[in-house]
């Protein structure tokens, strides 16, 4: 079996802020081969997405001087007004780092794939919107890396090796080892920003700490085909429960059921949410992982037993929401009082000290085939705001990443 050097790590897997970034100010210097991407697993699946792509992207340079093709940063230099479009981002040419200018501690990282996830939607309106720091416009975006060590200081990262981390969305950039983690080549380095990562922890973690399943109960799982959820619903099923999910196709419906769900459906031919969750759970609902708020939040209220969890991961149905009055209103939270529902939101950075054993036990469940791993591939870095757009839109079954 394949030995992750993860399960050793004494930080957590990857983290956005509040905590500090790995990032400093690149320098120029030599551009470097990009790495091999690891091969997939045999039991899992990796999709090459064909998302609604634009046409290339027109790359600016920062300074033409010293600026190089080499080495790209994306940027966000306009407030989205509702769903992203490709014009909200802009591909711009920097510096390149320079290795003599590393200082003890760094690193130099060459990218190998980005992770877009459902929080950064909130991180680009600004102001008070999004529960980390919103990305500034006209300044790298940021999010969860996984690259190569190209130079280093940082003896817990020899040369050649790879790292994984919050890091600037920037082909080459200087990092903090502080904020890195080891990652192996064993599986493939995009399982770090997933599974392996913070997508599995932020479902592990809840569950654990909110959903407190018990074998026999009954859980459902609404964007059940996301990465996120998708992970939900088969630590739900090890946990011994009766697992529902919620997803948008009959693909993708499937998909959820090959991970182990007893039942699924399909919320975009649904016109009764909570009649069609009385159907499949007759005897109601005990645990509720909520990936997308609205008006499926309000049916699972409806079907939810007394003393039920609601476990409120995100929700994502909102958040390209132009105004406050887009809003879709709840109209039944009375519920969470008459049947004594607990319904608790988390960040997940509540729980950092779990982190390593948490993602320990998902590299053990991975081994031994007991979690099944999905991922939708973008392919090009240039590519990053088509992927952004379909993740936003449904168009990954698992994890979205972009590689290099």
């Amino acid at each position: 079996k394949a030995t992750v050097s993860v399960l050793n790590c004494s930080r957590p897997a990857h983290h956005p802020p509040p905590f500090t970034m790995g990032c400093t100010e690149s320098k120029p210097t030599n551009a470097a081969a990009a790495p091999q991407k690891a091969a997939p697993a045999a039991q899992n699946t990796t999709a090459q997405q064909n998302v609604d792509a634009a046409a290339e992207p027109a790359v600016v340079a920062s300074n033409p001087a010293v600026a190089s093709p080499n080495n790209q940063e994306w940027q966000l230099v306009r407030r989205p007004n509702g769903l992203p479009v490709h014009e909200d981002f802009r591909l711009v040419e920097i510096a390149e780092p320079d290795e003599a200018e590393l200082k003890e501690g760094e690193i130099l990282l060459d990218l190998h794939a980005l992770s877009v996830d459902p929080y950064m939607r909130p991180r680009m309106q600004g102001g008070s919107g999004s529960y980390i720091q919103p990305f500034a416009l006209g300044e790298a975006m940021s999010g969860s890396t996984v690259g190569v060590v190209k130079a280093s200081k940082a003896e817990q990262f020899p040369v050649g090796s790879y790292a994984t981390g919050f890091a600037l969305f920037r082909k080459r950039q200087i990092v903090s080892a502080e904020g890195m983690t080891p990652a192996s080549d064993k599986v493939p380095l995009t399982y770090f920003l997933g599974t392996l990562g913070l997508t599995g922890v932020s479902a592990f973690l809840p569950i654990k700490h909110i959903a407190e399943p018990k074998a026999g109960e009954t859980a459902f799982v609404s964007g059940a085909a996301g990465a996120v959820g998708m992970a939900a619903v088969q630590i739900l099923k090890l946990k011994g429960c009766r697992v529902i999910g919620s997803a948008g196709s009959p693909e993708k419906v499937q998909e959820v059921l090959d991970m182990g769900a007893d039942a699924a459906f399909d919320y975009k031919t649904t016109d009764d949410y909570a009649a069609k969750l009385k159907e499949v759970a007759p005897e109601g609902i005990d645990i509720y992982f909520d990936n997308v708020g609205g008006a499926m939040l309000e049916a699972a209220l409806e079907v939810m037993n007394t003393h039920g969890r609601i476990v409120a991961c995100g929700a994502i149905s909102q958040y390209n929401n132009k105004s406050a009055s887009d809003a879709y209103p709840i109209r039944n939270l009375p519920h969470v009082i008459f049947k004594c529902i607990t319904l608790r939101g988390f960040i997940v950075s509540q729980w950092r000290e779990e982190f390593p054993a948490a993602v320990g036990t998902l590299v053990e469940h991975v081994q031994k085939g007991e979690l099944k791993v999905r991922e939708t591939s973008v392919d090009g870095f240039h590519k990053m705001p088509d992927a952004m757009i379909g993740l936003l839109t449904g168009a990954n079954t698992g994890k979205m990443v972009v590689h290099a």
